[in-house]
């Protein structure tokens, strides 16, 4: 009987450290990107990049950056994606747009010249996100907070199994 609770917290562990999702945050503190993302610039008024990575924020002007997890495993997916920015040009100059496999889901700014987060997961696109992108006329980002859900691990299986073992033994 004790066996048989010791397996059960087991495999309860084993799957609640499965599905625990991971956060990636970049807040631009330091002269590098968070190596878990890559940011592929492009201007779309311009023939260069005209995006300036400073000590705490990432100044947009008139760019777009795409941004992928560089660390995305097998049976990963991102859940969710939340940005602080603030916006200089005007209502809806700063957008953020969440990618799927089918479809895509966009967000802008809501507020001048004052600092707001916007957040879009996968209930908003109404799949897995793949990556996305943040563009910009004018606008400062602030912070960057990426929600990966990790596959099911093997750790999880195989507490299940133990789970199963120790029951039949009952």
């Amino acid at each position: 009987m004790n066996t048989t609770r010791t397996a059960a917290a087991l495999a309860l562990a084993g799957l609640a450290t499965s599905s625990t999702a991971r956060l990636i945050i970049e807040d631009f503190d330091g002269a590098d990107f968070n190596p878990e993302l890559n940011f592929d610039f492009s201007s779309d008024f311009t023939d260069f990049d005209t995006s300036d990575h400073m000590d705490g924020v990432l100044w947009l002007y008139s760019d777009l950056a795409d941004i992928t997890v560089t660390t995305l495993g097998p049976g990963e997916w991102i859940e969710s994606v939340e940005v602080t920015w603030t916006d200089f040009c005007g209502l809806g100059c700063t957008n953020l747009e969440l990618l799927g496999d089918n479809n895509s889901f966009n967000i802008g700014n809501a507020d001048v010249q004052g600092s707001e987060t916007v957040f879009a997961s996968m209930a908003d696109l109404g799949e897995p996100i793949t990556n996305f992108t943040i563009s910009s006329f004018e606008g400062r980002i602030e912070r960057i907070v990426v929600d990966v859900v990790p596959a099911p691990s093997a750790l999880g299986f195989l507490s299940l199994a133990g789970l199963a073992v120790a029951r039949r033994r009952r």
